[in-house]
């Protein structure tokens, strides 16, 4: 693992074990989830998801699948309320540790995957392509990213700009499940 890695891991990391603690998001790896506690997590996991996506004016392919998620189990994703407060993501190092935030929560997802189809009987193909990140290369996707955090943040500044904003990103989605659980 690069230095650049290494630091925004550090960065990030109580925040990390905190959401992995969130009322909210607990359920996911829960053998005895619900239906509605799922759409519930994956309502809220939406709430973060798209401001960001949109914030970073890319592509939003896992979003796109979150969406169908959604409907599949009965929400309307315009309909959903969404966070405010991001951090600025408005220079290249934001950026990165706007995808690192991201980009890290499909291997989660992924993970999380086999219980949901066990307990729900939702998988790649239907309502849970989202944690799948059905059809798209994220184990790829995390390679080249790693490469362009040690490539791209090799500057101090750029370092702690992109620890900082991935930091806010994770302070910012501990708030939001808080004010959702």
């Amino acid at each position: 693992m690069g230095p650049a890695r290494q630091a925004l891991r550090a960065a990030t990391r109580e925040s990390h074990d905190r959401l992995d603690k969130a009322a909210v998001l607990q359920p996911l790896v829960r053998p005895d989830i619900t239906a509605d506690q799922y759409a519930r997590a994956l309502a809220v996991l939406y709430g973060f998801h798209a401001p960001v996506e949109r914030a970073l004016g890319e592509g939003a392919a896992r979003l796109a699948l979150l969406r169908e998620d959604l409907r599949v189990l009965g929400a309307d994703p315009d309909g959903l309320p969404e966070m405010t407060g991001l951090p600025p993501l408005d220079s290249a190092p934001a950026r990165l540790a706007a995808r690192y935030v991201l980009d890290g929560s499909a291997h989660g997802g992924r993970a999380m995957l086999p219980g949901i189809t066990r307990a729900l009987g939702f998988d790649a193909r239907r309502g849970a392509r989202f944690l799948a990140s059905d059809g798209l290369d994220m184990a790829g996707a995390w390679k080249a990213l790693m490469v362009r955090l040690e490539e791209e943040l090799v500057d101090p500044a750029a370092l702690a700009t992109a620890c900082a904003t991935a930091a806010a990103l994770f302070a910012a989605l501990e708030g939001w499940t808080a004010e959702h659980a």
